[in-house]
């Protein structure tokens, strides 16, 4: 499979600088974060800061979600509580449980066809689904630079 990015280059190798960590292990599987900035969608759009973390193995064609949850940490609580769809402390829980799409492919996930929506909340499927594109795309943007490295 060709992969077409659902966003433009320019902002992959941006985010995979700014805002991306990854570790690799010996055996080749690697966790990556991905700091998302995002705001509320209400109360004058709070900024508040969010970490996806993925779990890849494998690269290129053959690279697959082994993990993926969503984080909001501590510090950024009070201001992600302000989301329009928050509904107690329940809200975070059921962002940090895994992705429904875990053990599929990488490529596969970001080439899904999702209603996209770029608000910057995670109040909705839609939303959260664009969170992960964005994340996803530029794991799989890192893991192809690293391919390409001599």
């Amino acid at each position: 499979m060709s992969l077409s990015y659902p966003v433009a280059e320019r902002a992959l190798k941006k985010w995979l600088v700014a805002n991306l960590e990854h570790q690799i292990s010996e055996d080749g599987e690697g966790h990556f974060i991905f700091r998302y900035e995002g705001s509320t969608c209400n109360n004058g759009g709070v900024p508040y800061r969010a970490l996806l973390h993925a779990v890849i193995s494998g690269v290129g064609e053959s690279a697959k979600v082994e993990q993926a949850w969503i984080e909001i940490p501590e510090e950024e609580r009070d201001a992600a509580a302000l989301m329009c769809a928050f509904g107690g402390p329940g809200f975070f829980e059921r962002l940090a449980e895994q992705a429904d799409f875990v053990g599929e492919s990488l490529e596969g996930v970001i080439s899904k066809d999702v209603p996209q929506n770029f608000a910057g909340c995670f109040c909705g499927r839609p939303h959260v689904a664009q969170k992960w594109k964005i994340a996803l795309s530029t794991m799989h943007y890192a893991l192809s630079a690293s391919q390409r490295e001599p």
